[in-house]
């Protein structure tokens, strides 16, 4: 049995999958195996799959989104720790050594992760600021920011299976909501240097849309009411964190024209939280536009 499956979803993503294949056979930790879900990709990944030479567990599923092709990972995966790297990304060749190293000594208990560098579409690296990353207990600073990624990180397969996985239902942010949530039973291990290439495209998931930006401030909410996040993150460091996502979340409706009462309600709900001048501001313009416009 393999002490670590490096898991690979990818959809549609050949070329920059056969990139990221060459940067997880390059690692010098060499226990590990190789698991790709193919969430119904039509761009020839399986046969560029069946061409390599290499040990690839491969399987092909209808197209149900990232967070499902996660958890078909997750239970075809063998190995006692699972780390994921998507495929558009690229992996340092002592990535694996690295986490492996920071978690064996918890025995079970612990999950490891790192930050990244930018690249572009063609690999080239972008100015990426870096941060330095909390260990231990990081329930609160993670609530405050992303901090933890699928990819770079390194996690218990059994933390993942008594997860019950990832939630398919969204689009994003399936990926945060599990680590929230583990971090209130689990200790995280940063490492101090980055552990993975993210590349920027245009058909990156993460984009800073209203429907994504929505599905951040729901998961936010949805932890610190309903699932522990009031009995570890104080008001007021929860307040002012929720505050902000009801404002990101108004100025894109605003921006995708979503509608006023949308606007209103979010606005409304960012100055209730934690009210700032600008904030506040925006606010008032907002009512005298609707009292206007009828």
């Amino acid at each position: 049995m393999p002490k670590v499956s490096i898991c690979i979803p990818t959809y549609n993503r050949k070329e920059y999958l056969k990139e990221t294949l060459e940067t997880v056979f390059a690692q010098t930790y060499k226990d590990y195996e190789v698991v790709i879900v193919d969430d119904g990709s039509t761009d020839g990944t399986d046969e560029m799959i069946a061409s390599m030479s290499e040990d690839i567990r491969y399987f092909k599923q209808e197209n149900a989104g990232d967070a499902a092709a996660r958890n078909t990972l997750i239970k075809m995966a063998a190995g006692k720790y699972i780390t994921f790297i998507d495929s558009d990304d690229l992996l340092y060749p002592d990535t694996v050594e690295r986490l492996i190293d920071s978690v064996e000594s918890y025995d079970g208990q612990a999950c490891g992760y790192g930050g990244y560098i930018r690249i572009d579409e063609n690999g080239k690296e972008l100015p990426t600021k870096q941060k330095k990353l909390p260990s231990g207990v990081i329930t609160i600073p993670l609530f405050e920011q992303i901090l933890v990624h699928s990819c770079g990180s390194i996690f218990p397969r059994q933390a993942l299976v008594d997860k019950d996985g990832f939630n398919s239902a969204l689009r994003v942010c399936s990926d945060y909501q599990n680590w929230l949530e583990l971090s209130t039973k689990y200790t995280f291990v940063a490492q101090d240097e980055p552990t993975f290439k993210r590349r920027r495209h245009g058909n990156n998931l993460s984009v800073l849309s209203f429907e994504n930006l929505l599905t951040e401030h729901n998961v936010l909410e949805d932890f610190y009411y309903n699932n522990g996040g009031k009995d570890c993150v104080p008001e007021n460091i929860a307040m002012p964190r929720l505050a902000k996502e009801s404002y990101r979340v108004a100025m894109a409706a605003k921006k995708e024209d979503k509608g006023l009462d949308i606007v209103n309600q979010y606005l409304s709900q960012a100055v209730k939280r934690k009210f700032t001048l600008k904030t506040g501001i925006k606010l008032f313009a907002l009512k005298l536009q609707m009292i206007v416009s009828g």
